[in-house]
């Protein structure tokens, strides 16, 4: 019963509006579509009124993103209290806490994503009845503290990253405690916290950067040891399997679209950006680039399943998606075995390279992780380019535009933007650059009085009379 309870946790986590999606979801990949990372094609997609800045109360992406948030949370609490009520004539002891343990992480994994996005919402941490079901908003603080206060707890009961058996893969440990926690660290500012919990993943020795950055996001090699927490998928027999980067047929992925500024970031291969470098060539835009590039986008004239892309298949922005995707079998994309990345090595190193910069840590420990990241796809170091002696200005800008390149795709830029106060100026640059140069694309509103924070969906203020709306959205 205690593990049908915890599998019923780490089920929530496929769910089409966390980390899956497909043209009708609004998961993690479609957060990079509400940045200027991508575009999502279609206006009815959810998360494109987000984007488009004509979201409300209503707006069925925020009710779909908070339902089933919760509904992850709801299954923790009840795994939470059945499980730590058993004797141990029922479960082991070692067990029944690691069980717990693992139910405690993704509880905190799913508070943090709830308390990005909407700030101040209902901390439940236990299971409900109908007639206590009306709980009122606590302050982000306090959860915040919650999901540092749990994540620190639950560590030395979940198993190290090496104790992990081959059948478990994708069950929580002590290295995704410690990840998620210096992720949080990061997200509210806790620079020194951030660092040093960074540094402790680091020093567990249990993990390094896969070699290939390409096939490092394919099925076949899914599986190690730069992966910290996966979300798994299986393909089949019931259409189960991941979507989140599904297409149809032969063709390419058609309804998120990479935007033009994000592929004009990748640097060329001497490591400078395109206008500077005499290595660009805008006919085939994929030579001579940092393979980051190509791992991750479809391009004029690239190749895609054997052959030269269509133009046809990326003439809206000039860009596709390659990264997660099936590339070269016929089964139904839609349903594959690829898992979704939550956390991993590359993650940490980024991490811990930001909060460095905002606490004035050194400048060769700051380039160095970064060139660990370069290092894996042959690419200059900073020190040969970018040179020495830089400004903590100059620092930010090059975590972030390594973070950026890093990790598109992995759900993580719409928050990057949120949580330095630049969402606001990256939809004025789309704006005026992508839709200047790609006029199908539609103008993108701001308001920087409100959309720093999602309302409250209609629905739960109706049900939960105790909720009340963010005043930006009264």
């Amino acid at each position: 019963d205690a593990l049908m309870a915890i599998t019923g946790c780490y089920d929530q986590l496929q769910s089409h509006h966390i980390y899956d999606s497909d043209p009708w979801g609004g998961g993690m990949i479609r957060w990079d579509c509400m940045s200027d990372n991508g575009y999502a094609n279609w206006k009815w997609m959810q998360g494109g009124a987000v984007a488009r800045g004509e979201h409300s109360a209503t707006d069925n992406f925020l009710y779909n993103t908070w339902m089933n948030l919760y509904r992850g949370i709801g299954r923790c609490n009840t795994a939470i209290k059945n499980i730590g009520e058993m004797d141990e004539t029922q479960i082991e002891p070692a067990t029944k806490a690691r069980v717990v343990a693992e139910a405690r992480f993704i509880r905190a994994l799913l508070y943090n994503l709830l308390t990005m996005h909407f700030r101040d919402v209902p901390l439940i941490k236990e299971p409900l009845t109908v007639e206590e079901s009306e709980v009122a908003k606590t302050d982000q603080s306090e959860i915040v503290d919650f999901i540092i206060s749990e994540l620190n707890a639950i560590v030395s009961d979940l198993p190290d990253p090496d104790e992990l058996l081959g059948s478990e893969w994708g069950k929580a440990t002590s290295g995704a405690a410690l990840s998620l926690l210096a992720r949080v660290y990061l997200y509210y500012g806790q620079w020194a916290n951030a660092a040093s919990t960074a540094q402790q993943v680091i020093d567990l020795g249990a993990y390094t950067l896969f070699p290939d950055y390409k096939n490092l996001f394919q099925v076949d090699n899914e599986v190690n040891n730069e992966v910290i927490f996966p979300v798994c998928f299986e393909r089949g027999p019931d259409e189960d399997g991941a979507n989140f980067a599904g297409y149809w047929g032969a063709n390419a992925v058609v309804y998120q679209r990479v935007l033009e500024n994000l592929a004009n970031e990748y640097y060329c291969t001497d490591g400078l950006p395109i206008d500077q470098s005499p290595l660009y060539n805008a006919d085939n835009p994929y030579e001579n680039r940092d393979p980051r590039f190509d791992a991750t986008i479809v391009s004029k004239n690239s190749i895609w399943r054997g052959g030269t892309i269509s133009w046809s298949k990326i003439n809206f922005t000039g860009y596709t998606m390659r990264k997660w995707t099936e590339e070269y079998n016929s089964e139904n994309h839609f349903d594959t075995p690829q898992d979704f990345f939550v956390i991993r090595y590359g993650h940490v190193l980024l991490i811990r390279a930001e909060a460095l910069v905002e606490s004035g840590g050194s400048e060769t420990e700051i380039t160095g992780l970064i060139n660990q990241l370069r290092d894996r796809v042959g690419m200059p170091h900073v020190e040969d380019v970018e040179g020495t002696g830089l400004s903590t200005d100059q620092l930010r800008e090059l975590v972030r535009h390594e973070r950026r390149i890093e990790t598109a795709f992995e759900g993580l830029r719409y928050i990057d933007l949120k949580r330095w106060g630049i969402l606001g100026e990256r939809i004025q640059y789309y704006n005026e650059n992508d839709v200047a140069n790609w006029p199908k694309l539609p103008v993108y509103n701001w308001d920087d009085t409100k959309f720093r924070v999602w309302p409250i969906p209609e629905n739960e203020l109706d049900r939960n009379k105790n909720l009340v709306q963010h005043i930006e959205w009264q």
